[in-house]
């Protein structure tokens, strides 16, 4: 973990160089910058960030956001929690993990964040070629899958519902450990047998995929899902309907998770209260930008799995959806 730990600073702070983004939050324009990691480009956490950043940098009068795309959950928290970034996106298992120190944190402990908002429901997709035989995760066993990006908790999701099966992921199948285009580009390509990965649906890079060679997504029993959430309460089983994706004319059996927004101790209270109330009071500024937006309510943006920045806290208290 350490060792990740710095391979993954040293790529951010290159990263920011190259952009010209600050390493702290810094004044622009009277406004606080405050840098935000989402994911790759072409994912859901990326596409709805640059919207989002976007719509509360115009309107808000505290927060200038800088939205960068990142690895994904684990780094946007290693970097908040040191500063680097003052907003992070992570599905609700990683700022679980993070602040408890849990899971993939226990070596490194606690670290310092809180939450923002919870935004949209994250599915898990194991994706393969229609023609690839593979009809459930069982069917994986000693198969080339990646298991999901790098610097993400994306990976634990997909080795718990293979362990479900009784497949072991670092020796039962050959892993790796891709991007979301890198991991379907392999699987059209014929390199890898599945890649998975979780995101709102539809995810980008699958429908690009599904629209020139067909694809399918693989079914997981609600038997084996039902076990892997008494386990992992942050999972819940979910369906994505038939028709999601191109070609693929069957509901799909997976789980879901929550998709939140966070950011660290050392962040203001007035940014954060500025961030969260431009983003909840302008949705329709940013609801076009992806089919999940439509889930972000106030309500449930409130309903954090670890405890709220005291900004956040005090816009959520101010509209009465917390007491």
């Amino acid at each position: 973990m350490k060792k990740i730990l710095k391979l993954l600073t040293g790529f951010m702070a290159f990263t920011m160089t190259l952009t010209g983004c600050s390493a702290s939050s810094g004044e622009s324009g009277g406004k606080e910058d405050l840098i935000m990691g989402t994911g790759g480009t072409s994912g859901t956490y990326y596409i709805v960030g640059v919207a989002m950043g976007q719509t509360v940098s115009d309107k808000s009068e505290k927060a200038n956001i800088i939205v960068q795309s990142s690895l994904g959950s684990m780094e946007n928290i290693n970097l908040t929690n040191i500063n680097e970034m003052q907003l992070g996106f992570s599905n609700a298992d990683g700022i679980y993990y993070a602040y408890n120190g849990t899971e993939v944190y226990e070596e490194s402990g606690k670290q310092d964040i809180l939450g923002v908002m919870t935004l949209y429901t994250s599915m898990g997709q194991m994706v393969t070629k229609a023609n690839s035989g593979i009809k459930s995760y069982g069917d994986l066993k000693g198969k080339k899958v990646c298991l999901g990006p790098p610097s993400t908790t994306i990976i634990e999701m997909s080795k718990a519902i293979l362990k479900a099966y009784g497949i072991d992921p670092e020796k039962d199948i050959e892993p790796y450990y891709l991007s979301f285009e890198e991991g379907i580009t392999k699987v059209t390509d014929g390199e890898l047998d599945a890649t998975f990965f979780v995101a709102g649906t539809p995810t980008a890079a699958l429908m690009n995929a599904a629209s020139t060679v067909d694809m399918a997504l693989v079914q997981a029993d609600t038997e084996v899902l039902e076990e892997v959430v008494k386990e992992h309460p942050y999972f819940s089983p979910h369906i994505i309907p038939a028709g999601t994706y191109k070609g693929i004319d069957y509901d799909t059996n997976t789980l879901k998770i929550m998709t939140t927004i966070f950011t660290n101790s050392q962040t203001s209270e007035e940014a954060i209260y500025d961030f969260v109330k431009a983003a909840l009071e302008n949705i329709d500024n940013y609801v076009n930008s992806h089919e999940v937006v439509k889930e972000i309510t106030p309500e449930s943006a409130a309903d954090m799995v670890i405890p709220l920045h005291p900004g956040a806290e005090k816009y959520y208290k101010e509209i009465g959806v917390l007491k």
